[in-house]
C-alpha cells in the first residue's frame, strides 16, 4: 500500500495554470481494461476486507476514512490517494459523513475479488 497526498504534491508551473502532480506510478503489466467504481458506504460503515489477486486498485478519497491493509489501520483525509498492490486485503472503514471513494481497478477483471469473511458473495 502506498499513500499519495496533496499536501506533498510537487507543483509544475504551466502555461496560465499551476499542475500539481499527485503520483506517478509505473505499471508493472500491460493492462487491457480499466474499472472506474465509486462504492457508496454509509456513516460508520465498511467494505468488506477482500483482495484481488492480479489487480492494482487506485481509490481516491473525498471524506475522512479509514483504510485497514492487512492488521494497519490508516487515517485518509479528504484529497488523498491510496494505491492497493495486488494481493494485500484491504477494507474501507467509513468515518460520520459516509465514504464514497473513487475506485480504479486495473486490470478490471469482475472474478478477481476474494472476500476474506466466510459465506460471503461478491457484491463489490
Amino acid at each position: 500500500m502506498k499513500i499519495y497526498s496533496p499536501k506533498d504534491s510537487r507543483n509544475e508551473p504551466r502555461r496560465g495554470y499551476t499542475l500539481a502532480i499527485l503520483a506517478e506510478v509505473p505499471l508493472h503489466k500491460e493492462v487491457s481494461s480499466i474499472g472506474f467504481f465509486r462504492p457508496n458506504i454509509p456513516p460508520q460503515g465498511k467494505l468488506r476486507s477482500h483482495f484481488h489477486e492480479d489487480a492494482m486498485e487506485f481509490m481516491v478519497f473525498s471524506h475522512n476514512s479509514e483504510i485497514r491493509i492487512g492488521d494497519g489501520i490508516y487515517p485518509i483525509s479528504p484529497g488523498e490517494i491510496v494505491l492497493i498492490f495486488p494481493g494485500e486485503p484491504h477494507e474501507i472503514i467509513a468515518g460520520p459523513g459516509g465514504s464514497s471513494p473513487l475506485v480504479i481497478k486495473l486490470p478490471n477483471k469482475p472474478e478477481d475479488i476474494k472476500f476474506l469473511e466466510e459465506g460471503c458473495s461478491v457484491d463489490e
